[in-house]
């Protein structure tokens, strides 16, 4: 009798391990995902304007627009610790920079001038800078690591928003900058601060000019 419950029991706990053991078989979505982080090595990428979103600039596919981005993906950058790994000026495209490895970089991404430009999924690791911003808009960072980064996200007269990032160890995790002065926005606002700045200062230098005047001793006339 003993035995019999004794084999039960093991009976039990063998189809209980069983089922916990299929429950945690990845899926073939978790093994596709894990294929994806494979990292490929990759050159600097630089592009300047819409026409270089190319194959050779690290573009796997899309064709710039809203519903079919351009997908600059799966590559591993690094080290350039004097330069940027991945540069972007001037684009209207929409494109996404997405599960990347950038590490050991001057700056991991460069956005100037840019116009929905989006980060997503991807790794910086041991950068000066992770993503910087400079007079872009319509731009994200979403679900990215950065770590070991002196400023991990810098925000400079940028529009972004950045959502589930994870923050490890950076001196600064967002850095962000005010936008223009009204003397950079508008030739009526460079206009307004000229027509101000120029009498002040020409009234200033005429103040100066006469009190040394007033106060120098008088020459000598032989």
């Amino acid at each position: 009798m003993t035995w019999t419950k004794s084999l039960a029991t093991v009976t039990m706990l063998a189809a209980f391990f069983a089922i916990l053991s299929a429950t945690f078989v990845p899926s073939t979505s978790f093994c596709a995902y894990a294929k994806s982080a494979e990292w490929t090595e990759h050159d600097a990428i630089v592009i300047n304007d819409d026409s270089e979103f190319t194959s050779a600039n690290g573009v796997v596919s899309g064709n710039g627009t809203k519903l079919d981005p351009y997908i600059i993906e799966g590559w591993k950058i690094g080290p350039f610790p004097n330069s940027t790994a991945i540069n972007v000026w001037n684009t209207n495209a929409h494109f996404r920079i997405r599960n990347v490895y950038v590490f050991s970089c001057s700056v991991g991404i460069l956005m100037n001038n840019v116009h929905n430009g989006w980060v997503e999924n991807s790794q910086f690791i041991s950068n000066s800078l992770g993503v910087a911003f400079y007079k872009s808009d319509s731009c994200k960072v979403v679900g990215s690591t950065f770590e070991g980064s002196d400023v991990a996200i810098s925000l400079s007269y940028s529009d972004v928003s950045q959502t589930d990032n994870t923050f490890i160890n950076n001196d600064i995790n967002v850095a962000k900058y005010k936008r223009d002065m009204p003397w950079e926005q508008s030739w009526l606002g460079a206009t307004v601060c000229l027509v101000i700045f120029i009498p002040l200062v020409a009234i200033i230098a005429m103040l100066i000019y006469f009190r040394f005047k007033r106060f120098s001793p008088p020459r000598n006339e032989h």
